[in-house]
């Protein structure tokens, strides 16, 4: 009885995955590209996902086989904001925060700025956008910066407002 209930449970949550496959890669897929498009200023139209949900760059019909570490990066960036809108969407509210953890390392200048325009223009979805970076040439496009740094003499964090445009940032 217990295997058989064991094999009927493997069953429903193989054809759960294909159900989920079926339906939400290619509308994930369809949102993502669209966040490609943006990050990409129309370069790069469409982002597919094989069954793995492994990004992949599609460059004039053909999925490119090999891609940079930025297109890399910025396939990854899209695919993360989609699946964030997807959620806040099926929430039936939008997620008042966004988190990203270090997504400018491998971008160029031009795509630095692109990804901080995006983000700006997500105000309506993520009224709160946190981006954790260690690139000072992206400053300027944020409204508040708070710089975490260790002091290894005390042996404690020291965080602090910092700046923004010249000026002090309210708190």
């Amino acid at each position: 009885l217990e295997l058989r209930l064991n094999q009927e449970l493997d069953h429903a949550v193989a054809d759960l995955r294909t159900e989920l496959n079926a339906t939400l890669r290619p509308e994930l897929s369809e949102v993502a590209s669209g966040f490609l498009r943006d990050l990409t200023n129309g370069r790069y139209t469409d982002l597919e996902l094989d069954e793995d949900y492994a990004a992949m760059l599609v460059d004039e019909g053909e999925a490119k086989g090999v891609i940079s570490g930025g297109e890399e990066d910025v396939a990854n960036l899209a695919l993360r904001l989609a699946i964030s809108q997807m959620i806040a969407e099926r929430a039936g509210q939008p997620l008042s925060l966004l988190v990203l953890d270090e997504i400018f390392g491998s971008l160029d200048e031009d795509r630095r700025a692109a990804v901080l325009e995006l983000l700006r223009s997500l105000a309506d979805r993520f009224p709160q956008v946190i981006l954790i970076t260690h690139i000072d040439s992206v400053r300027d496009g944020f409204d508040r910066i708070v710089r975490v740094s260790f002091d290894v003499r005390r042996g404690v964090a020291q965080v602090r407002d910092e700046p923004v445009g010249g000026s002090d940032v309210a708190a």
